[in-house]
């Protein structure tokens, strides 16, 4: 009778892979299994289980790990638990064997979902983490690549350090119910970073920005937007020309500004402003205006908001038909100044 020897690296059939888990369950469980085939299929599977020799340690183990995701995929069932995998696998193919083959069923579960932190800045894990158990914390940690890890624990409280790194050193292996945990816990990281990056992400805002900071002719770039959107260009627009942006103008450009528009118009604007976009006009003016003004403001009752907003838009419109007619260099955005 001719031996079929299994190299390593060889591409295993079909066939082969049954024959390799049949002789790995042990007559008992073999015998129930060939029960439920027929005579063709018997036949087959006993002809190669006859002539297979040589089966190496890796077929082994791909061969069973495969069987398993395989069933996994497959059943009805959410999984054999590890505690049942791990005995039925001790008595197949030995206790060492059986770890190993373990370790890569469940580390390879958890493989894609960790290596999406990977793309997550280490401060907003850090800031995660800091809501979660010490333990989990550490398991986290000793998961992740060493050099994301370390970034990780500098930006948690320096008195915690020494205990995450105990616990990290004193990690063994991770139950079944611990990796329950660990999906559960990676899932809320990942909702709580959508959250953080979703409350800070402003489309229009960074739309107006990149206009701002456009050598071009800002108004066919809007004119286009208008294409596509009024509402959105409108918004944008709007954005471009934000009363905040009297921050980044100069001294001259200020007392120009306050100089052309009506001070009723300023009084109602500034009503209820930044402090520092207050203190940056005042400080554009001469002192006894500037105390008049801020006089004036004190002195004002409540305002309506609509009241308020209007006339910050206004005073932008007014600003606006200025630069058009160059009669002012209004300033968009902050620029780095060369003394």
């Amino acid at each position: 009778m001719n031996q079929v020897n299994l190299e390593t690296g060889t591409q295993l059939s079909d066939l082969d892979r049954a024959a390799i888990l049949l002789l790995s369950m042990g007559e008992d469980n073999a015998a129930n299994v060939i029960r439920q085939l027929n005579i063709n299929e018997v036949r087959a599977l006993s002809q190669r289980m006859a002539k297979i020799s040589n089966i190496s340690q890796e077929d082994m183990s791909h061969t069973l790990v495969n069987f398993f995701d395989c069933y996994r995929q497959e059943s009805g069932v959410s999984g054999a638990s590890r505690r049942y995998l791990e005995k039925a696998l001790d008595k197949a193919v030995g206790r060492k064997l059986a770890r190993n083959m373990l370790d890569e069923i469940y580390g390879g579960s958890m493989a894609d979902e960790l290596r999406r932190l990977e793309w997550i800045p280490p401060e907003l894990i850090a800031r995660f983490l800091e809501q979660e158990h010490a333990q989990m914390q550490a398991l986290l940690l000793a998961l992740l690549p060493a050099d994301q890890a370390s970034s990780i624990i500098a930006l948690l409280p320096k008195e915690k350090h020494e205990d995450l790194l105990y616990r990290i050193a004193n990690l063994r292996e991770v139950s079944e119910h611990v990796i329950d945990d660990l999906r559960y816990t990676l899932e809320a990281c990942i909702e709580y970073v959508s959250e953080q990056v979703g409350a800070k992400l402003n489309g229009v805002e960074k739309v107006a920005e990149i206009v701002n900071r456009y050598n071009g002719n800002k108004g066919e770039i809007i004119g286009m937007l208008k294409q596509h959107s009024q509402e959105t260009a409108a918004a944008v627009e709007a954005r471009m020309f934000d009363f905040v942006t009297l921050k980044n103008q100069t001294d001259e450009v200020l007392a120009f500004l306050v100089n052309e528009i009506p001070d009723e118009l300023w009084i109602v604007a500034l009503k209820g402003t930044d402090q520092s976009l207050i203190d940056s006009i005042m400080g554009a003016l001469p002192k006894r205006l500037s105390q008049v003004y801020q006089q004036q403001i004190d002195n004002l009752g409540p305002q309506p908001v609509s009241k308020v907003e209007a006339a910050r838009a206004d005073i932008m419109s007014m600003i606006k038909e200025m630069m058009d007619q160059n009669t002012v260099e209004y300033r968009l955005y902050q620029e780095e100044v060369l003394e």
